[in-house]
Order: structure tokens, then sequence, then C-alpha cells
């Protein structure tokens, strides 16, 4: 099969997802990407610089795939495409959280909305994110003035599911070891330094085992898209003497060198649908504390929620202080925790994609939404 994927925000875990299935797949993928930033106006305008750019090579494909920051609908009609096609939802425009001082832009949900109604099967990386989107759209759907397009749940709906994306571990081979050399326990942080992963709680706990004189060490990594992150340039001076490296890593090699360095991976998002950055911490062994939200006691299996995930503010200081003084009596549960997070390697996943894609070629999109 000749498969075109569209990627118009070329980074992060869609980064991640596209490349881990171009490289795993027994398809012909090719892939169109643009890079990550301009959200909005990638969501509202890349399905025409796609179109007029690539209008050939979509309509010779057997199959095209996009994900949620493009408009499906746009493009398959302004590059005269009628073959099956794929909506990837790695977050959606309806549940997505707002800084305070932003208001929902309707029309950015109408884009998710047209597209997942264009598209034969609607994918989306968690239970939660389906869920959540399933009322958000009902919600979505009833705030239209007049003219309300009742038809629009149900036949959105009926042609979705999950499938829990892959991820490339391979590049974390082999895994570290067990017991290790550190002095102090070393704290990871690699997620994108945005309000949606609330840094400011994550710091605000540091600064109180900070000033207790509880001995840890800092790993912040992740891509950074503010101009000025306030939290991370404050923490960078009041934890001055325990950060051990502070910035976007590079390269997958010295990313994974880095992660394997790591003891204790913390989460505070209030937005995650799936968690590429936990997965992989997990996977190079290390303990994770999570919010027992979102779609984290999904991938976290149910015999960890107990000790690894969180409540509240208070109780991830009282984990992670538990944690911090008691991390090397953990390495069976290192282990148990990283073959746990394995199901989600590519080499597990990648006959369901590719037995969605064959099902939809031949025409069989019933059987693949049902």
């Amino acid at each position: 099969m000749k498969i075109t994927f569209l990627e118009s925000f070329y980074g992060g875990s869609h980064k991640s997802f596209l490349d881990g299935l171009v490289k795993y797949s027994t398809h012909e993928i090719d892939a169109l990407t643009l890079p990550a930033r301009f959200w909005k106006w990638r969501l509202r305008s890349s399905a025409l610089y796609f179109a007029d750019q690539y209008g050939r090579e979509i309509r010779n494909s057997d199959l095209i795939i996009a994900t949620d920051m493009l408009n499906l609908a746009e493009l398959k009609s302004l590059a005269d495409y009628t073959g099956p096609s794929i909506l990837f939802f790695h977050e959606n425009q309806l549940t997505y959280p707002l800084p305070d001082h932003e208001r929902q832009d309707p029309h950015l949900g109408m884009v998710n909305l047209a597209s997942a109604l264009a598209a034969d099967v609607n994918l989306f990386n968690s239970n939660f994110q389906l869920n959540y989107f399933t009322d958000a759209l009902r919600s979505f759907i009833n705030r239209i003035p007049e003219f309300v397009p009742v038809f629009a749940h149900q036949r959105v709906m009926k042609k979705s599911r999950v499938m829990y994306m892959g991820c490339d571990f391979s590049a974390f081979k082999p895994p570290r070891r067990t017991t290790k050399p550190n002095p102090e326990p070393v704290i990871l942080w690699n997620h994108r330094w945005e309000f949606d992963k609330q840094p400011a709680v994550f710091f605000r706990a540091l600064y109180k085992l900070h000033a207790e004189g509880v001995p840890f060490k800092l790993l912040i990594l992740g891509e950074n898209y503010q101009v000025h992150p306030r939290e991370f340039l404050e923490a960078r001076e009041k934890l001055k003497d325990r950060i051990i490296r502070f910035g976007f890593v590079d390269t997958w090699e010295d990313y994974a060198a880095t992660l394997n360095m790591a003891d204790i991976v913390i989460s505070t998002a209030i937005q995650e649908n799936f968690g590429y950055s936990v997965a992989e911490a997990m996977y190079c062994k290390t303990l994770p504390l999570l919010p027992n939200r979102l779609s984290y006691p999904e991938i976290l299996a149910p015999e960890f929620h107990n000790a690894f995930l969180y409540k509240n503010e208070d109780d991830l200081v009282n984990k992670l202080r538990h944690l911090l003084a008691h991390y090397r009596e953990y390495d069976e549960t290192r282990e148990k925790l990283s073959q746990a997070i394995s199901r989600f390697d590519w080499s597990r996943r990648i006959a369901e994609f590719d037995e969605l894609f064959l099902q939809l070629a031949d025409g069989k999109t019933g059987q693949a939404a049902a």
C-alpha cells in the first residue's frame, strides 16, 4: 500500500509517533510534514498548503492519514481525494485546557468536528481522550445557535475508536543498571515547558523539599515554546546547586543517556492524552509519580496505582519525600514497571495499525471502525 501521512505539527509526540509508524509499518508511508510552530495557523491553513503542493501525491495514495492539527474535510475537497482516510487525535480543541486569559475559539473546534465527519475512521490515543471528547462534542454541538447538525455526534462516534500509540524504545537499549552509583536521587522533568504541564506545581513541591534539606538532584529537559519561561528561569536560580542538566536535549542518544541518569519522573499535567515522555522514562526504569487523572491511570498498570499515583499537591509532596528516601529499595519495581510499559513498544503495536490500513484499503470501513 502507498499511504500518505500529513502532519502539520511535526514535533514532540506527534513527531515520535509518525517516525515510529514510518519505521515499523510494513506499508510504504510517505510523510508530509510542517514544523511545529504557529499551531492555530497550522490547524486552519495547512490543508490549503498540502493540497496545493502535494495534490497529485495525495490523489494517488491508497490511504491518507492526518492528525487533529489539520482540516481533513478541506484537504479532501481541495486535493480532490476520494479514497479512504484516517484522522488521528493526539489531542482535540474541544477538551484542551486554556490559560486563564483565553476563551475557547469555536472555529478551532469546528475544524476537529468537520475533520472527524470527513474521516472514515477516527483514532484516539486513549480511552480517556475518547470519553472526554464524546461528552465535549455533544456539548459543543448543542451550543450551535440554529440549524444544529444533530446527526453529527452519532455519526462521528460511530466511526471512532481507541488505538494506543507505539513507542520506539529501541533508542533506550540496553536498559541501565538497576543499582546506580548516584550519591543522591535524581528527579526528572521531560515534558513541554507549557502551562498545561503545570510546572509551577512541580517546582513548588521541589522548593518545599529543598527547604527541608531533602537530598536530590534535577534533570530539567523538554521543549520550550516560550520566550521567557518564568517558572523555569526562577527554578534555575533557586535550585542551581541541584540541577545536573537544564534545557532541550538535541539527539536521541543524548536523551536516552540522560534518562538513564534519573530515578524519579514526575508529571503535574492537567492535559495528557497518552504520556509519551513518562512511558519513555518508565521503560528506562525510572519510578513515576503521576496525578491520578487524565490518561495516567490507563497507561500505568493497576498494580502500581497506589504507590505512584497522587491525589493532590500535598500527596505529591508526601509521596515524593518517601521515594527520595527509599528509592534504592525499588530495584525490582523498576524492572516490573519497564516490562509493563513495554506493551506499547512498536514491535507489539504495529500489527494493529497495519491491519486497520488493510481493512480500509479493502473497503471494510465498518469492520475497522466497529
